[in-house]
């Protein structure tokens, strides 16, 4: 929302001192590097709205077709239906040809996979029990599997490719040394890390965690005009979308627990419950976020490893360098 005052004030000094903002172009390798990052979501979205169109026709086709594998987008899932894409297929097939299949492609064992092939018979006679005839699904079925299998294999030619862009000779040192930094961080992976850097570019020109959460977009916006102040006012969503998309999975990872019941990152966790109790899952997680950003503005800024401290513990630490640094004085 426009704010008259400021505007009129932003006018007055662009047309006096010429103070015109302008781009940096970030190193070359590292604008590389973005557009490999940004690609591979593209893709990434178009997979996903493939297997979404693959489970309408399948809720069409194979009634619960869904709930017999825990994936259906699994390797035994997509082999079964590369050679039997309708109920009539599964049905005159040999029901040991089809255990066989599921239990080579999924590595289990042939009881198993007898106990599914079951399964797939009851929902394939109560789909041909059906009065309509939705034939023309096995085809669609076909197409969206080959397109599911290629857009795959070239996420995956895409994932070795960050790699060797970063192993090269070339590859900008302090670079490589930010996307180590992050990796070490709990809750980000690679891709995530490598992605962040890409979108930030150069780091050098963001001189406070505050212009930091800025450019992702994650500090509150402005509800103003005139006289009127709005006090309800979400997220800005300025800079990189990109950027907003991976820490929001980092946001999500860092809050989880790993199979044993271990806290990814117990301090996160920790707050984002305390923020759960008078806030919305989706605010409480907003807060997270800008929370992880700072962690990743002191690592970058500081270059050095992340290390885990509760509250009590970093304000302790903070009071003692602060002593360190007066007595220094």
């Amino acid at each position: 929302m426009k704010n008259d005052a400021k505007d009129a004030e932003s006018i007055a000094r662009l047309a006096k001192f010429q103070e015109v903002k302008y781009s940096l172009v970030p190193e070359p390798q590292v604008l590389a590097l973005r557009m490999m990052t940004r690609e591979y979501y593209a893709l990434s979205d178009m997979l996903t709205e493939m297997k979404n169109r693959l489970c309408t026709d399948l809720y069409l086709l194979f009634p619960r077709y869904l709930d017999v594998f825990s994936n259906p987008f699994g390797k035994a899932s997509l082999e079964l239906l590369q050679s039997y894409p309708s109920p009539r297929h599964v049905l005159d097939a040999d029901p040991l040809e089809l255990a066989q299949i599921i239990s080579k492609t999924s590595r289990k064992n042939i009881l198993w996979a007898q106990k599914k092939v079951h399964t797939l018979l009851e929902i394939s006679k109560m789909a041909l029990s059906m009065p309509m005839d939705f034939g023309i699904l096995s085809m669609k079925i076909k197409f969206h599997l080959d397109g599911i299998r290629s857009l795959q294999s070239s996420l995956d030619g895409l994932m070795k490719q960050p790699h060797s862009m970063i192993d090269a000779e070339d590859f900008p040192t302090k670079v490589r040394g930010y996307i180590n930094l992050l990796e070490d961080m709990p809750g980000i992976g690679f891709l995530t890390a490598v992605t962040l850097i890409a979108e930030i570019g150069d780091f050098s020109k963001l001189h406070s965690p505050k212009a930091f959460t800025a450019f992702f977009g994650i500090d509150p916006s402005v509800n103003q005009s005139g006289k009127f102040n709005g006090d309800r006012n979400k997220i800005s969503k300025r800079g990189t979308r990109f950027g907003r998309r991976v820490l929001f999975t980092a946001a999500l990872a860092s809050i989880r627990t790993t199979r044993k019941g271990d806290a990814i990152n117990p301090v996160l966790r920790d707050y984002y419950h305390k923020k759960c109790e008078n806030k919305k899952k989706k605010v409480a997680l907003v807060a997270v976020m800008h929370k992880l950003l700072h962690y990743i503005f002191a690592v970058l800024r500081d270059e050095k490893p992340f290390m885990l401290r509760s509250p009590e513990e970093h304000q302790n630490w903070r009071q003692s360098k602060n002593l360190v640094n007066s007595k220094a004085v």
